[in-house]
């Protein structure tokens, strides 16, 4: 099956369940809170009224804007089959099979974009797309409005509570039938949801910003650290692009082309590259062969192999990989009940996806 090429059809990202549902969220908390101010505070009447409007419009404007430029302008891609500009360097770098070429400092394969992209964050499936070097600062900026316009909601939908409930055996100001009542403690509650899970995801992305890290780049961090401390032998890992905080953010913010960057005066442009090599060995050294003992149709709920595999999926988006009987499947992560790794196609490529722990056992060369 064909899969559609983002990179020329940006307008495609938004043809996915995770733009629909965010613009729709957005829309109704901004309309129904504009709805019941209007009530008791409206625009015309005051200037007040048009000054908390006009405020939250702008709000919702820039913010919107800010998260179609993530969507529309993407992540940054690693242009197919690239080599650095030395051949002795790439023995520094991965190589990417799926996009034919080399992995360029801080670039990472997108199974879900099927590309390399430029100083990857994450895949955001609200966004249908990666946060990267292209789009990473509209990311920050979009979470620290919307922050901002999901407080000023909060405390609008308060005050309109505050007033139906102060108007009990008084004239009636404000008219709450059943309907507005559940629409108020849905937006209410999704301004709350919004303003609690925002704050924290801003907490967590400004961490990474003024370390000029990412995500991934934490994890591999984690690991070059915890790698020292089981071989004191090895030397220190000093993670390259941290610059201080000043130049960090001002590194963040540069419109730089996302593969060449600057890295501290007692690091190497690969000192990155080399530890993910090594983390990559070993790693390869961990995987377990495992062959299939039973099906897996590839469902999110496999009901089949019970109640607590349904319970604790592994809650990212990756894919579920289907698996048939005598199936032999590489396992590189595991959970309690669940289990990710590949298998090799007839035509060569690999599907990988996570599966129920059931679904194998350990494969001995007398399986073979």
């Amino acid at each position: 099956m064909s899969t559609v090429n983002y990179s020329q059809f940006p307008l495609m990202r938004f043809v996915h369940w995770g733009p629909i549902l965010s613009i729709i969220i957005y829309k109704c908390v901004t309309l129904t809170t504009l709805y019941f101010t209007e009530i008791w505070w409206p625009c015309y009447g005051s200037l007040g009224g048009f000054l908390n409007n006009t405020i939250l419009l702008t709000l919702f404007f820039i913010s919107f804007t800010c998260y179609l430029k993530c969507v529309i302008v993407g992540p940054g891609y690693l242009p197919l089959k690239w080599k650095p500009d030395l051949e002795e360097d790439q023995q520094y770098l991965q190589f990417c099979r799926i996009c034919d070429g080399y992995k360029a400092p801080r670039v990472h394969h997108c199974h879900k974009c099927n590309r390399c992209v430029l100083r990857m964050d994450h895949h955001c499936p609200w966004l249908n797309t990666c946060v990267g070097h292209a789009n990473h600062p509209y990311f920050v900026i979009f979470i620290i409005v919307s922050i901002i316009a999901s407080i000023q909601s909060s405390i609008l939908l308060l005050k309109t509570l505050v007033l139906v409930l102060a108007q009990y055996g008084h004239q009636i100001l404000i008219y709450f039938p059943l309907n507005l009542t559940l629409l108020w403690i849905t937006v209410f509650g999704l301004a709350l949801c919004l303003t609690f899970t925002l704050s924290l995801l801003l907490y967590i992305q400004m961490k990474y910003v003024l370390k000029n890290s990412t995500t991934i780049e934490d994890w591999i961090i984690g690991k070059a650290i915890s790698r020292r401390e089981q071989d004191q032998s090895l030397p220190p890992f000093i993670f390259p692009y941290n610059l201080g905080r000043i130049n960090n953010i001002k590194e963040f913010f540069a419109k730089g082309d996302g593969i060449h960057w600057k890295v501290r005066d007692e690091c190497n442009v690969y000192d990155l590259t080399i530890e993910q090599l090594e983390q990559k060995l070993i790693k390869e050294s961990w995987k377990k062969p495992m062959q299939v003992i039973k099906e897996y149709n590839g469902r999110w709920f496999p009901l089949v192999f019970g109640l607590c595999v349904c319970c604790q999926i592994p809650w990212t988006d990756e894919a579920r990989m289907p698996l048939a009987v005598g199936d032999l499947v590489q396992v590189t992560r595991f959970h309690k009940y669940w289990m990710y790794g590949h298998k090799n196609l007839p035509d060569g490529s690999r599907l990988r996806g996570w599966f129920p722990k059931q679904c194998v056992t350990l494969f001995t060369k007398k399986d073979n």
